[in-house]
This record gives structure tokens, sequence and C-alpha cells, in this order.
């Protein structure tokens, strides 16, 4: 709250690091300062069997662009697991286009989130005039809700309930429940499943603290180049906490 709307960017990605910036999703170009969370694994696809957790981390070329009002498409993607109930959390991992972009994801319909039979990805400019982008690369992480361990790192992962809006319609945070089996938390990573406002949104954590071991504070945000109301519908929040 107080600070203008704004999405993480990523570019120049390697082995062993990335640049990233933030972007006002706003017509003004004042710099910003907040902190950032960050989540970085390896690409491939993990398993029960062979790495205790079902989870994969995949890349790809993103070429359509949605945005509001109705304009809202992604691109079908295959599962490489089996899932009962995955989570996404994605990131627009280039820098192609100098204009903002970020990370969405639905299953069926627009409105719904991911589920095990309906991946679909992408980045949406929310009510940006420029609707047009260049083709950027996409990442996203899919992982089985529920509790476990990455590399001897324990994590909680979900997918929240259709609750959580703007900063305009609460100056508070929206609360998620988290099961508390994690003993500390250390970071959190939540991507927006499913869009049933029509202007777009992101999922973004909010509050001091954004995070404890039995709850995830969280607001989505609009862009502000048509209205700077911060007013939205509730939307459903993927999310991953570490220990």
């Amino acid at each position: 709250a107080g600070l203008p709307p704004v999405v993480t960017r990523i570019t120049n990605v390697t082995a062993t690091g990335f640049d990233l910036r933030i972007d006002r999703a706003d017509e003004l170009t004042d710099p910003v300062s907040i902190d950032v969370s960050i989540v970085a694994v390896d690409e491939g696809v993990y398993t029960q069997a062979a790495d205790g957790v079902t989870m994969e981390a995949v890349k790809y070329t993103s070429t359509i662009t949605a945005y509001g009002a109705k304009n809202w498409t992604a691109e079908s993607r295959s599962y490489q697991n089996s899932y009962t109930t995955p989570v996404v959390i994605g990131q627009v991992m280039s820098s192609n286009d100098a204009n903002w972009s970020t990370f969405w994801s639905m299953g069926a319909t627009r409105q719904d989130a991911v589920d095990a039979a309906n991946l679909n990805v992408g980045k949406h400019v929310g009510q940006d005039k420029n609707k047009t982008r260049a083709d950027e690369v996409v990442g996203y992480i899919v992982i089985e809700a529920g509790n476990g361990t990455v590399n001897g790192v324990a994590y909680e992962a979900g997918l929240g309930a259709a609750t959580v809006q703007c900063f305009g319609d609460s100056a508070t945070p929206y609360s998620y429940s988290l099961s508390g089996s994690l003993a500390t938390v250390s970071t959190a990573a939540v991507s927006q499943s499913g869009m049933n406002g029509n202007d777009g949104a992101w999922a973004v954590l909010s509050g001091i603290p954004h995070v404890t071991t039995t709850s995830l504070n969280l607001h989505v945000a609009e862009d502000e180049f048509k209205d700077s109301r911060q007013r939205h519908s509730a939307e459903r929040v993927a999310y991953i906490v570490f220990e």
C-alpha cells in the first residue's frame, strides 16, 4: 500500500544468476525500491521416487499476450508429471520487450484456476493501452499441493480460495491459513491462478510480516494505465512457502 503497482522482471538467466529489476505498471517513471522474494529451481522433472517431490520446472517461449477486458488467452501446456492439486508459480524470464508484462495461469476457462487436467500459462499486460509485446521466455514451476522437503528444505505449497482482492478493496492484507508444520519461514513465491476480474491483476506478498508459519498475507495488484482505483474481483493465489 502506498506504492505504485510494480512487476518483477528478470533477464540474462544463467546457471549462476540473473538480472532483476522492477517495472512500474502505471504511466510514471520515478524509481521505486521494494523487497523481492526469490525462488530458483533447476529446470527439469522431479519425482517422488527419485527426488522426494512431485514437481517440474519448465521454460518456453510465449508468443501471445493476454489483456483486459476480454482477451484472456494463454498457451496450453502439458504436465510432465501427474498431479492431484497442481500449484503453479511463474515468471516472465526475459526482457525482449522494453514494456512490462507479468505471468498468469488458468484452467479450462479464464476464471478457473489450473487443475489436474488443464494447464494454460502465459503473460498479460492488464489494461495497458499498448497491448503488443515481443515474444518472451516464460518459466513456471508446478508442484503438488501439500508439505514436503526439497534438498533438505521443508516447504508448504497450496492453491488458495478466491478471496484475495486489491489494495483499494482493503488496506489490510488478505490471509491464507498455513498448516503450521514449518518450524520457521524464510521466503515465499506467489502467482495468481485464473482471472475473475476483467481488468487483469497479479498476486503480491503484502504486510509485515507477509508470511508466518500459520498465515500468508496477500493482495492482488492492478496496473494503473486506465485508472488508479486498485479495486478488483476476488482471485485465487497459488503459493510455495519455504522453511
